[in-house]
């Protein structure tokens, strides 16, 4: 079992911390040389601006919206993102930063609500440093990532996914037929080409369906990973984790490496 905590907005949520003013306002953080946005707040989703989209449109674009635009501080980035993962640290025993603003937690053996875990962790976040996030709850990792996909969707857009998932989201506790209906609510934008997937049987809960090949990558991952936990690796060309560059522990990343982080 795995928990993905993930950074809201991440860039633009540590500026908010130290600029509280910046609060309810359209902010973007520009790339290097203040190239283009690299970080977006949900007002400044709304108003149409695109990731990676460059500054100079934004301006042309959008004079009058009230957009602030802020240079990267990659160097208070990487001190809140070590901040944030040793917090975070605490909803279980192991876990593998896997970006800047992303860690993978590993709750195998955690008895309890993992739900109310989950909550307790994210209200520990916000109120010792001020960064909101999302926490997604599968039984792989790939599957974490998913549910914490949907637990931010369904708190930043009412009505894309049940309320019930919104900040905090336990896919492992779902039978089958809801699973499949998750798979279909997910955009196809979101994962690549449009292939419809089938679900097995009428979920308890009703999607406005948007067929993606989501199923398909999930069903490749899972494949992989039962390759990998019966030793047949080499013959597969799977590698386990242990031998993967990124599952190594990392407490930093490197400024210069820094990605885009606002998902």
């Amino acid at each position: 079992m795995y928990a993905l905590v993930d950074g809201n907005n991440f860039y633009v949520s540590c500026e908010r911390v130290f600029r509280p003013s910046l609060l309810g306002r359209p902010v973007i953080v520009l790339s290097n040389n203040d190239g283009c946005a690299i970080a977006r707040s949900n007002e400044a989703k709304a108003l149409g601006i695109t990731m990676g989209a460059p500054w100079f449109q934004i301006r042309k674009q959008l004079p009058d919206a009230g957009v602030i635009a802020l240079s990267a501080n990659f160097t208070l980035y990487g001190d809140m993102s070590d901040r944030m993962t040793s917090i975070a640290a605490g909803l279980g025993p192991e876990q593998e930063i896997y970006s800047i603003d992303e860690c993978f937690i590993g709750m195998a053996g955690i008895r309890g609500d993992l739900v109310a875990r989950g909550h307790a962790v994210r209200e520990r976040l916000l109120q010792w440093i001020g960064i909101p996030t999302g926490i997604g709850i599968g039984r792989t990792k790939t599957l974490a990532k998913l549910a914490n996909h949907v637990a931010k969707s369904a708190d930043r857009k009412p009505g894309s996914y049940p309320t019930e998932f919104a900040r905090v989201c336990n896919l492992a506790k779902l039978p089958a037929s809801d699973l499949d209906a998750v798979f279909a609510a997910t955009k196809a934008e979101d994962i690549g080409e449009s292939v419809r997937v089938s679900t097995s049987s009428s979920p308890s809960w009703e999607f406005t369906p948007h067929w993606t090949s989501l199923g398909w990558i999930l069903a490749l991952f899972a494949s992989a990973g039962r390759l990998c936990s019966s030793g047949r690796c080499a013959r597969s060309r799977v590698r386990p984790a242990s031998t993967c560059r990124r599952s190594r522990p990392q407490t930093r990343r490197s400024p210069s490496r820094a990605a885009s982080v606002d998902r």
